[in-house]
């Protein structure tokens, strides 16, 4: 099992008189869902597995009105279309023009509709701690819930273990949730575009087209994982804390360390020092080293930076875009791109800082 690290919340606004807090935040959490009248809501599902040496992600709109009716739009046109009518589900495959239709009881239930259940089966919870997170382009304050389960939704990971939620602390709605399992770590980032609202019933009727195939439902097979490391490292713009634009692809032709911490994560604040000296004594052969801050403000992160005497950049506003597009399940998450622009290397939770050195002295070479 992967540690995950976290720092206990003692009181979170709104709650100060809950017995439970956690628990509290989880009920509400099911009774916003449970309540939907309707809903749009954009998908990313990523599976990290526990090598590091595969990837993959599959993006979906699912549509909603209670707990019965729902629709899965996949974005790939050759992906499987959901529609549930109340009664049955139907899994379209458009490419083949062939469909199963099975009884509603057997379905599993979207990753949105899911949600109204939160608050079930839970053997503990926990406020891991409060952060911001990026929604349409401004932070909005979330709690981190900490769950582990007694048992888990249809269509989560074999043998999940536990999750941690992104929640927001007014509207209740979930930004992000992380299930760990063995193996492999399944990661949740939902974008809301329509919320309690009607929506009409044309979206979960499914007629099968003239010709279509009716065939047994068989469990969707598993998108084959792509690789990170020899990747092209994703691109992004951050500000530092003094709010001075950094852009990765201005870099090409140094090499880049790419750093995901946080001040409250161990293991992150133990790799920091180690982070500094090689940035010392190595930026004249032309090592940049950039720390992505999750969930803090810039004033929170300079006031660390000082006390500490870090001098390389320290970026905000990492989550949950640019975390997505590194598929970071845990912190520290520390990636080395080499001077073409490749993912040479990747480190999870700290644990070999001399692998590490040794992959950035390599990406520098003779320079």
């Amino acid at each position: 099992m992967r540690f995950r690290w976290f720092v206990l919340f003692t009181a979170a606004p709104g709650l100060m008189m809950a017995a439970d807090p956690a628990t509290d935040i989880l009920h509400k959490v099911a009774a916003t869902y449970r309540d939907l009248k309707g809903s749009e809501v954009h998908v990313t599902a990523q599976i990290a597995h526990s090598d590091g040496a595969s990837f993959t992600e599959t993006r979906f709109t699912e549509g909603g009105a209670g707990p019965t009716k729902f629709r899965v739009e996949p974005n790939d046109p050759k992906g499987e279309l959901r529609v549930a009518d109340g009664q049955f589900e139907w899994l379209v495959h458009p490419a083949s023009n062939e469909y199963a239709k099975v009884p509603l009881a057997e379905a599993a239930p979207t990753h949105t509709g899911a949600l109204a259940e939160i608050d079930q089966h839970v053997k503990s919870a926990q406020i891991a701690r409060t952060e911001w997170f990026v929604v349409n382009g401004k932070p909005v304050s979330v709690y981190v819930v900490y769950v582990e389960r007694s048992e888990w939704p249809r269509g989560t990971p074999a043998g999940a273990e536990n999750a941690m939620y992104r929640i927001d602390q007014h509207t209740f709605q979930v930004y992000k949730a992380i299930i760990y399992a063995p193996g492999m770590t399944q990661i949740l980032l939902y974008s809301m575009v329509r919320w309690n609202q009607p929506m009409p019933d044309s979206m979960f009727h499914f007629e099968p087209l003239a010709g279509a195939r009716q065939i047994a439902a068989a469990p969707e097979a598993m998108a084959a994982g792509k690789p990170l490391v020899g990747a092209v490292a994703p691109d992004f713009t951050l500000p530092d804390t003094g709010g001075n634009p950094y852009h990765l692809r201005d870099l090409q032709g140094k090499v880049v360390i790419v750093d995901f911490w946080a001040t409250w994560c161990p293991p992150c604040r133990a790799l920091m020092p180690k982070l500094q000296k090689m940035y010392v004594n190595w930026e004249k052969r032309g090592l940049v080293i950039l720390g992505l801050d999750i969930g803090e403000d810039a004033d929170q992160v300079e006031k660390f930076a000082r006390q500490e005497s870090y001098t390389f950049p320290l970026l905000i506003g990492a989550e949950p875009d640019i975390s997505a597009r590194y598929f970071v399940e845990a912190y520290p998450s520390t990636f080395v791109i080499d001077r073409l622009g490749h993912i040479v290397y990747r480190d999870l939770g700290g644990g070999d800082p001399a692998k590490l050195q040794a992959a950035v002295e390599k990406a520098l070479g003779g320079h």
